[in-house]
């Protein structure tokens, strides 16, 4: 399928100047696998303009991270899957399977952190983790969405971020977004979101403030 529509997309983004790049180029030379990032996006909505610019950007740097990009649509079972309610949306892809982890907004500012970091947990290399842990992941039996509602000048939600989407990486049994608050009105005002890092468990319950993996992990079910 002709995707000729991406050109329109700038292939460098100011939010990724050139000593991000070397960063970037340092972090993920060491990638094991390939990943994919694929990204749901409206050519009329400025954010997802800059979110595309971004991934762009972002997957220069090393031939181990490819982009590809879908109109709003395009795919409805993408659009499903990745929930394009809250566009932009954006997934981390592995041998063309869904890893059950994706971004709503552009994860500039303190959130770059957390991308990098779901990036690199996914691809490789592999990072220890704690045993009770994956027993307790083990134990899951129902589907188990996280919602991570942040503000990208919080200092505290890059980490709740990136332990729920660590859990997702490691679980089929969950899965988890990142959500920049201040671009989707509806839904702060649908949870009374008063604060981030803010957690919707299932599109049901809220929970604020830090929470690590185990903090994380006692919710779900």
């Amino acid at each position: 399928m002709s995707k000729e529509w991406t050109e329109q997309i700038p292939a460098e983004s100011p939010l990724v100047n050139e000593q991000l790049k070397a960063q970037l180029k340092t972090i993920f030379e060491r990638l094991e696998r390939n990943i994919t990032l694929v990204s749901i996006i409206d050519l009329d909505n400025g954010t997802c303009m800059e979110m595309a610019s971004f991934l762009k950007s972002v997957a220069s740097v090393q031939e181990k991270i490819t982009v590809e990009f879908y109109k709003i649509g395009e795919d409805p079972q993408l659009d499903s899957l990745l929930n394009a309610e809250l566009l932009p949306a954006t997934g981390l892809f592995l041998d063309g399977n869904y890893q059950g982890v994706a971004f709503h907004g552009v994860p500039g500012g303190k959130e770059i952190n957390s991308f990098v970091m779901a990036i690199v947990y996914a691809a490789g290399p592999a990072q220890p983790v704690e045993e009770k842990i994956l027993k307790k992941l083990g134990k899951l039996k129902t589907q188990n969405n996280l919602k991570v509602c942040v503000s990208l000048s919080c200092h505290h939600c890059p980490n709740v971020v990136a332990a729920g989407q660590r859990l997702a990486l490691l679980s089929p049994n969950v899965t988890c977004e990142m959500v920049d608050a201040r671009l989707y009105p509806d839904l702060v005002e649908k949870y009374q979101i008063s604060r981030v890092p803010a957690v919707i468990l299932n599109d049901g319950a809220l929970y604020l403030g830090e929470k690590d993996m185990e903090g994380l992990l006692a919710l779900l079910k």
